[in-house]
């Protein structure tokens, strides 16, 4: 099982040549990503096929594969996503979580956990996936800023 996190700084008081983002901000951008993976990462298909009570149900698709999500969205301060089947071909659960230890001291924390790409005598695939995962984030959090700067992509809200 492959287990990690890491932290992105989103507001620093200090350097204000870092556009400030606020709290309904990124978490309307987080949301967004959620559910529009794709203006993050251009080769993922999604599609929301059911609003739950407390989030969605998204189907991702990647070329000839597709994974079946439940996303659980938490007081908006926590976005959860896990497999929506009992019985997943890969498990893969995550936690997108906004930190605020001061005012206007934005962080997100991204915890991973997922079946090991690993396999024994061969290359360490989980490092690469790691580091995938970490790119993958820090690009979107640059779109995120870009997003709150100049508005969403489109003609519908952040929240579409």
């Amino acid at each position: 099982m492959l287990e990690f996190e890491h932290l992105i700084q989103i507001n620093d008081p200090e350097a204000p040549h870092i556009p400030f983002m606020s709290r309904k901000q990124l978490w309307e951008g987080l949301v967004f990503r959620a559910r529009h993976p794709g203006h993050f990462t251009p080769t993922l298909e999604c599609s929301v096929t059911e609003l739950t009570e407390d989030g969605f149900i998204r189907v991702l698709g990647f070329g000839e594969h597709s994974l079946r999500d439940r996303v659980v969205l938490v007081n908006e301060r926590e976005i959860r996503t896990r497999p929506a089947e009992e019985e997943p071909v890969l498990f893969a659960e995550s936690i997108t979580r906004i930190e605020e230890p001061a005012p206007g001291h934005l962080f997100v924390r991204f915890l991973y956990r997922r079946d090991s790409g690993n396999e024994p005598g061969g290359m360490n695939v989980d490092e690469y996936l790691k580091q995938a995962y970490v790119e993958n984030d820090r690009t979107a959090i640059r779109l995120l800023r870009k997003f709150a700067e100049e508005g969403l992509p489109g003609e519908s809200s952040w929240l579409q």
